[in-house]
């Protein structure tokens, strides 16, 4: 499969053209977050963005002008004319770059679950992340919120009429669920598939520790089914609405070559047999999928039959279409083609400084915040030298995370504990994160160089393997040589230190093999989550879906467990703050699970768009698109003039 992704990169598109510059990931642009109505914090913590770094933001000075805050509570506006129907939106954003697998309940990469959170429906999902608490959790498929009967019983009662895609397509391939109408059998299908021990493809179930508490799934008829956890499960509601909850038609999975032919052992159903695996993209959402072009790229089309949410009448999605360009990441480029219309919304990728430049002399609106997918790196802590906790607390103290700030975020990037700043409600307040050793500066910071240095030896100072570093972003592997310069000084180590760039896919399949020249420490990029069970549960439980760290720890086990059975949001708070200062290595250092992964940065800033684009706010990463289908583009707008038709 290396070999594979390995050709398949240099084939098909250049690295510098795809991936070039810095904040990309920062800017919103790349991360299909240009949706409408949901939204996140109008700021990351501490306040304008960059704040939790210690240098200069060139975004600083987009405060003077009157920002329109990013807020789930922003009234839509509907459009009143026809002069508000139709159009494609258009903006620049990795959504083509697609580096993983096609099936919705397999997918761990946010470009595709972009494209797939419109296709595909959920029970429920979250209007905001800014406070990723109940309140938030709004009805998709569901047609109200579900009814607990006790504390292990959820009943859930579906929108009638809602129809799954229907074109000449869908139909030439998959006659028998073109136009069906979604059942509760639909739903039990999607979880348990998800869930079963014994299916060939369980490796590729990210999600299968959500699924797994569920005791019961029972159809009570054709619009209503009960689910019964096996024991009370605070989190449950969230696993409903989580951006991977993504139901999908039975009909769509390939059943021929399952091992045992039972329903649920059924091996990858979006592999390379006829249908092609896009012409399995068969959903409930707004928008159908019409065309990928892998980092070129992706186009969805309006479907005209969605069930609309609670207001159909409204005939959204009002757009025809959205398109996301993998081309022409560059400041003068993308600054070029927004300035004239050619694209909707900017925003940058090495040079912050052109945003406020530009807001000088026009009218646009910006919107700020804090992406919750952030730079890391994990050990196998099974592998040397890593199986020494001396070792990785060395390495965690070595690393100087205002660097990667600075050098990589161009300042406004933000310092990431085990969860993500835009994430503010789970996450370490600023002032204790960036008080720890690791995070702290000045006099501070000389006395963590010094105790990395000290364990280092105490360690034995043994060699590092090669370090995997992603791919793409393109600056992650240029930053690799600073990286391990910076770390060598300051454990003393002269020794050589070789790394190699890695597409994420070949890391992915390396983090689950055994063999510790697969992975064994890896740079990159990891997904951002929303609820502290996302954070936390499948990466360090033991047999976690995400445990490619390899590690155990009966205390730390426990601690996971009982946040999920704590429905006292305030006291589970507590138990997530108890949980980071564990894998921070405060309450334990010597623990398997302290500093198995070592998190860095997270990347902050904003993007802008014209008035004429009504109803945008942003999600903090990938896999909301569906709230696409409130966004519009208003003809009558002055500002629309002179935007190619």
């Amino acid at each position: 499969m290396a070999e594979y992704w390995d050709k398949f990169w240099r084939k098909r598109i250049s690295r510098r053209r795809l991936m070039t510059g810095t904040a990309l990931a920062g800017s919103g642009i790349a991360l299909g977050t240009v949706v409408g109505c949901g939204g996140e914090s109008s700021g990351p913590p501490g306040g304008s963005p960059g704040a939790s770094g210690d240098s200069n933001n060139p975004l600083a000075r987009v405060e003077q002008f009157n920002i329109k805050p990013n807020d789930a509570r922003r009234t839509p506006v509907w459009p009143t004319s026809d002069s508000g129907k139709g159009k494609t939106l258009v903006y620049i954003g990795f959504d083509p770059v697609v580096l993983d697998r096609y099936d919705p309940h397999q997918t761990q990469f946010g470009p595709m679950y972009a494209n797939q959170s419109a296709v595909f429906s959920k029970l429920y999902m979250y209007r905001s992340h800014e406070q990723p608490t109940f309140e938030n959790i709004v009805p998709d498929l569901a047609e109200d919120q579900p009814e607990i009967v006790d504390e292990l019983t959820y009943i859930v009662r579906l929108r009638k009429g809602v129809k799954f895609h229907d074109t000449e397509k869908i139909r030439s391939n998959f006659p028998a669920v073109a136009g069906r109408e979604l059942t509760a059998d639909d739903i039990i299908y999607s979880y348990t598939r998800q869930a079963n021990p014994d299916s060939a493809q369980r490796a590729y179930y990210y999600r299968s520790s959500q699924y797994s508490t569920i005791d019961k799934r029972e159809k009570v008829d054709e619009y209503t089914l009960r689910i019964t956890t096996k024991e009370p499960t605070a989190p449950f509601r969230h696993f409903m609405a989580d951006t991977n909850a993504m139901i999908i038609p039975r009909e769509i999975v390939d059943m021929e070559n399952g091992p045992t032919g039972k329903p649920w052992d059924s091996v990858d159903a979006f592999g390379d047999r006829a249908p092609r695996p896009g012409d399995r993209m068969i959903g409930t959402g707004p928008f159908m999928w019409d065309n990928l072009q892998f980092g070129i790229e992706y186009v969805a089309k309006r479907n005209p039959a969605w069930f609309g949410w609670d207001d159909p009448s409204l005939g959204r999605p009002f757009l025809d279409a959205y398109k996301a360009t993998g081309q022409g990441l560059n400041d003068v480029t993308i600054q070029s083609l927004f300035e004239r219309k050619e694209i909707d919304v900017a925003g940058f990728i090495d040079n912050p400084g052109w945003i406020p430049d530009f807001m000088d002399s026009n009218d646009v609106e910006y919107i700020r915040g804090t992406v919750s997918g952030w730079l890391n790196t994990r050990f196998k802590t099974n592998c040397k030298p890593f199986d020494d906790w001396k070792v990785r607390r060395a390495l965690y103290l070595a690393v100087d995370r205002q660097q990667v700030v600075d050098v990589i975020g161009s300042g406004t990037w933000v310092k990431c504990g085990p969860i993500g700043p835009a994430i503010s409600y789970w996450a370490l307040p600023d002032d204790e994160l960036l008080a720890l050793p690791g995070y702290r500066k000045g006099a501070e910071r000389e006395a963590d160089k010094t105790e990395a240095r000290r364990l280092y030896e105490a360690a034995g100072s043994p060699e590092l393997p090669m370090i995997w570093f992603a791919d793409v972003p393109e600056y992650i592997r240029r930053y690799a040589p600073t990286y391990i310069q910076s770390i060598k000084g300051v454990l003393g180590f002269e020794g050589d230190v070789k790394f190699q760039a890695v597409p994420y896919s070949r890391i992915a399949e390396g983090l689950i093999k055994d063999e510790c020249d697969q992975g064994g420490m890896t740079w990159g990029f990891d997904n951002g989550w929303i609820d502290l069970d996302d954070w936390c549960y499948p990466y360090f439980k033991t047999g976690g879906p995400k445990n490619s760290f390899r590690v155990s720890d009966p205390v730390f086990d426990k601690m996971l467990d009982d946040q999920r059975r704590e429905f006292d949001i305030e006291k589970r708070k507590a138990l997530g703050y108890d949980i980071q200062r564990y894998l921070l290595g405060i309450t334990n250092p010597e623990s398997p699970v302290a500093h198995a992964r070592l998190d860095y940065a997270a990347p902050g800033g904003g993007t802008i768009s014209w008035p004429y684009l009504k109803n945008r706010v942003t999600f903090p990463w990938f896999g909301n698109s569906q709230w696409t289908a409130n966004v519009w583009i208003d003809q009558d707008d002055p500002s629309y003039s002179g935007r190619p038709g």
